[in-house]
């Protein structure tokens, strides 16, 4: 069967939310379940996102809307569920921690990431049903390990890696925060994804500056990071060649909200992914680089 078309860009939209950890889960408290007043403060944040993309023309809006890691508790979960209905969107969100007890009265403790897909997805229309499927974090931070030491809590890590299939707009790989850093998994991403999308909750922005042009070039796909706004560092990247054109995005300051639609190439990278860059468009691929 002939290989259809790649579209020329994929929007996304970035919601960087300014979640304050210490307010979300004070150490006084003993259980890892986010503060009331501070998720409906970020629900708010969320609204407003949202409402800005509402804004937009239809063939303007953004196709896939990423929020930070940790942003949603099970009530604005199902909140935004109904936004994703609205807008006819895709949405990559951290969830805010998974905790489950044992019947011997032991705690665990899970990292996890909602997906919600429209059923008219990539259509920008109202749908009237959504799929959604959940990923976890494999590599927790010092910080997270150290919470869970002293709540009391076991984590559970997820090895898995996904793909995501856009269809026409390519493939998508994703993780969370800290699993930014497994080099594992872009030895398994090369040559198979065109955008790699990291939800995240980090203070060590710069780190992520560097890792994030360093992974486009070795996996040679778009990279995002959308990072919480009370550090900032929310980035877009892409290998093109003219160094002026890389840094699609790049957000600096803290305790900041911001909401932004970016375009990402697809027809062209694929095209530089099949060693068929005519223009010179993108930096040469990384050796033995093969499309799969």
């Amino acid at each position: 069967m002939k290989e259809e078309f790649k579209y020329n860009f994929l929007d996304v939209g970035i919601i960087q939310t300014t979640l304050d950890a210490a307010i979300a889960w004070p150490k006084s408290s003993s259980v890892l379940k986010m503060n009331e007043d501070e998720s409906k403060r970020i629900l708010k944040e969320i609204k407003v996102g949202f409402y800005s993309f509402r804004q937009m023309p239809l063939d303007k809006r953004p196709k896939i809307i990423l929020l930070p890691e940790f942003t949603l508790n099970d009530i604005n979960e199902a909140y935004i569920v109904r936004l994703a209905k609205a807008l006819g969107c895709l949405i990559i969100s951290g969830k805010d921690f998974v905790t489950t007890y044992s019947a011997d009265g032991q705690r665990f403790v899970e990292n996890k990431a909602v997906v919600i897909i429209p059923e008219n997805w990539p259509e920008v229309s109202h749908s009237y049903r959504v799929s959604k499927f959940y990923f976890g974090k494999f590599s927790f931070s010092n910080e997270e390990l150290e919470a869970f030491r002293q709540k009391k809590y076991n984590p559970i890590s997820y090895p898995h890696m996904y793909i995501l299939d856009a269809d026409r707009y390519g493939k998508i790989g994703i993780a969370i925060c800290a699993d930014f850093f497994d080099i594992e998994r872009f030895v398994i991403y090369k040559g198979r994804i065109h955008h790699l999308f990291i939800v995240a909750h980090n203070k060590d922005i710069n780190s992520f500056y560097f890792l994030a042009e360093a992974i486009s070039r070795l996996v040679f796909c778009n990279v995002i990071i959308c990072n919480t706004g009370f550090y900032g560092g929310s980035i877009g990247f892409s290998p093109y060649n003219q160094s002026y054109k890389r840094y699609i995005y790049k957000h600096e300051g803290n305790k900041l909200f911001t909401s932004q639609t970016i375009s990402l190439p697809v027809r062209s990278l694929d095209e530089a992914q099949k060693k068929q860059d005519k223009n010179g468009l993108f930096k040469s691929s990384p050796p033995a680089y093969k499309q799969k």
